[in-house]
């Protein structure tokens, strides 16, 4: 049975929602907003998830829900937000030089105090007029820079677990495409449930959940692609709702799925019931037409409030007359709760809260779901592979059975080994879309305490990326290596197939840091086609790296191809006879001739295998960057 949930949703004003009740008896709570849009996660270190919480110092917190026998009701005392400027900067972590014009400063929420209690609650009010940041800021989802004031729950502050267990559905649809309904819903509950509860009992809070949404005849559905037609709209949304409720969370927001609170400019203006929202209108001098919808006659007001200054102080004051939502407002008993030392505190103290399941539990979920969605997915391992197999045949057609010979043997030789490098380097650029639309997922699941970050990264590397990069260089190598006549030995063939495959890896690493860094597949494509140009201007195939200025040569030693590009021909080259092309019986040439032309030390094995180590140590690098900067990277709004 699922405990009696007190819901905060945020909604277009115009939309409906009805969430009814059943034989598991979830009751909501609702905050709704119009017209928001909310990127809902957090700014913590992935070790142990940070929480916003005033006066905690230990170091590590368990998990705590909100009790199910109290109310559940939300205090908020002069909440204010402020973006651009100073706060900016420090959301950033870095400062912004000096012959930049900062960004200007600009308050979104002023003074907002309010209470939220019983039920369900919506905030409405125009575009832009801070809907979603309050939600947010009570949800304790927003950056704390610039954020000031107290909320309070039941009277007490906020526990530091407090995000991780109230229930956040943000106005975009966040789940995995590939999955079911039912694969979604007990992905959220594998994850965030606590340990205590067994299996069965997941298992029938699932069930319980897909009853009380109706999904019973979509649970098996898969959520749907951009190719793969799925569950229609409404399902999807009650989806992400039911992968709240697995939680059987006390309160619960939503955006965009009654007391009602009206906002504009950053202000509340009404906060009450509905039936009292036409009678309070009217005695500020508005009155509603008989047939006309008091929201949409509300809304009209607000709308005029936000661009006549004098309207929107007329309404603020009347809304802050102590004779008017007395009954809403902070109750007098919890202010000795708000601190004395200033509201930005409240805002400011973090606590490092203990993840709901073990790392190797989140891994084992996480690597489940990765691997589900490649195999329901296939489309974009299939055109690897595909592409992998043609790409192999049309080397291996081109440069088919080189000849051991002088001149044009040895070039095309050194062709085809320059063409392979950066063609497998080049063709990992296939990860970019990929990885930037996981962006939202992962931002939302972290926030709500799905996994660590080092989770997420993990089951990537040994679920995806890796095993993408392995079968199309196997087959690219079983094609291309003896279609192309190169030494057919098992040492070299290895060499070559591990070679091409730590490129492969190492465009994967370049791809994945540089998705974590840009928001957009444009940005991010061209500015991993420019490392990868760069890269491959100082691989010493194009130029002699010689005739280079002294102030430029040293990129040389940062480049990846440089690198792949001398494994294979060492590999190829040593202890190779060359002959003339029309006499075969001479060979005046040998590879290590060869070698030397191109300023290759071969004496020893290592002289092979340091060009592989720092090709290695290059993947690695950029996946350690990757790694750093999902930590770094601003998950809040």
């Amino acid at each position: 049975m699922l405990q009696k949930t007190q819901t905060i949703l945020s909604f277009l004003t115009d939309d409906q929602s009805d969430l009814e009740t059943d034989e598991c008896q979830t009751t909501v709570k609702i905050t709704l907003l119009s017209s928001a849009s909310i990127n809902s996660a957090t700014d913590e270190d992935d070790i142990s998830r940070t929480a916003i919480v005033e006066n905690h110092s230990t170091s590590s917190v368990s998990r705590v829900s909100i009790p199910g026998e109290v109310s559940g009701t939300l205090f908020f005392h002069e909440i204010n937000y402020i973006i651009g400027g100073q706060n900016e900067s420090k959301r950033r972590r870095w400062r912004r030089p000096t012959i930049l014009k900062s960004e200007e400063q600009k308050q979104i929420l002023f003074d907002v105090s309010g209470t939220f209690s019983g039920d369900m609650n919506a905030i409405m009010g125009p575009t832009g007029c801070g809907k979603s940041s309050l939600v947010d800021i009570l949800a304790d989802r927003k950056d704390p820079y610039g954020t000031s004031g107290c909320v309070l729950v039941d009277g007490v502050p906020r526990h530091p677990s407090y995000k991780y267990t109230v229930g956040y559905v943000v106005q975009e649809n966040v789940f995995s495409e590939t999955l079911t309904v039912r694969d979604n819903l007990f992905f959220s509950a594998n994850l965030r449930l606590p340990k205590t509860l067994s299996r069965r009992e997941k298992i029938d809070r699932v069930l319980c959940v897909i009853a009380d949404l109706g999904l019973e005849t979509c649970a098996n559905t898969r959520m749907g692609t951009a190719l793969l037609r799925g569950v229609s709209g409404g399902e999807k949304k009650r989806t992400c709702i039911g992968m709240e409720l697995v939680l059987s969370p006390k309160i619960l927001f939503l955006d965009e799925p009654t007391t009602v609170t009206f906002m504009c400019k950053g202000q509340f203006v009404y906060q009450g019931t509905i039936d009292n929202v036409v009678s309070y209108f009217s005695t500020l001098g508005y009155h509603c037409e008989t047939h006309e919808n008091p929201t949409d006659f509300v809304l009209d007001i607000l709308i005029d409030a936000s661009q006549t200054p004098d309207i929107l102080a007329k309404l603020k004051d009347a809304y802050s007359e102590p004779a008017r939502h007395s009954d809403l407002k902070m109750n007098t008993e919890f202010e000795n709760n708000i601190p004395n030392r200033g509201y930005s505190e409240c805002f400011q103290h973090q606590v490092s809260v203990e993840a709901a399941q073990s790392l190797g539990r989140e891994i084992l979920y996480v690597s489940q779901r990765t691997l589900r969605n490649s195999l329901r997915n296939p489309a974009m391992a299939l055109a690897q592979v595909v592409v992998s197999i043609m790409m192999g045949f049309l080397v291996g057609f081109v440069f088919y059975d080189l000849k051991t010979t002088t001149g044009h043997g040895v070039n095309n030789r050194l062709g085809t080994i320059f063409f392979i490098i950066v063609n497998q380097i080049f063709s990992t650029m296939t990860a970019i879309e990929p990885l930037l639309q996981e962006r939202a997922l992962f931002f939302h699941e972290y926030a709500s305490g799905y996994y660590r970050i080092r989770t997420f990264f993990i089951a990537k590397l040994m679920c995806d990326l890796l095993p993408l990069r392995a079968l199309p260089s196997i087959l690219f190598s079983l094609i291309a290596y003896f279609m192309i006549g190169l030494r057919r030995t098992v040492v070299q063939f290895f060499i070559f197939l591990v070679t091409i495959f730590m490129a492969s890896v190492f465009g994967a690493a370049v791809c994945f840091f540089i998705s974590t860094l840009a928001t957009t597949f444009a940005a991010t494509l061209i500015i991993v086609v420019l490392i990868f140009a760069v890269m491959m201007i100082f691989s010493g195939f194009l130029i002699d790296l010689t005739s280079v200025f002294s102030w430029l040569s040293w990129i040389q030693w940062i480049s990846a191809l440089r690198y792949a590009s001398n494994v294979l021909p060492i590999n190829e080259f040593q202890g190779l006879k060359l002959c003339l092309p029309n006499q075969i019986n001479m060979c005046p040439m040998t590879g290590e001739d060869v070698l030397n032309d191109q300023g290759l030390s071969h004496g020893t094995a290592w002289d092979l295998w340091k060009h592989f180590f720092a090709l290695t140590m290059m993947a690695t690098t950029f996946f350690l960057l990757a790694y750093i900067q999902l930590h770094r990277i601003k998950k809040t709004k």
